[in-house]
């Protein structure tokens, strides 16, 4: 398992939730400071039977 934080990133506006590797390193101007090539997207599936929620931030290979 890996250290890492959910980045909140949004302002008025509906977005999908992303997890970054690390601690988190704050920001004057943006609160955090944050490698937008880190960001890898969270994607939660739900059981239809019970609400069960599971999430993974899933890493793309680097080509």
């Amino acid at each position: 398992m890996e250290e890492g934080f959910v980045l909140d990133q949004t302002y008025g506006a509906s977005a999908q939730a992303a997890w970054v590797e690390g601690q988190p390193r704050r920001s004057v101007w943006t609160g955090l400071k944050v490698d937008r090539g880190a960001l890898n997207p969270i994607t939660t599936y739900r059981c239809t039977g019970c609400g069960y929620l599971e999430s993974y931030a899933r890493i793309a290979e680097q080509k």
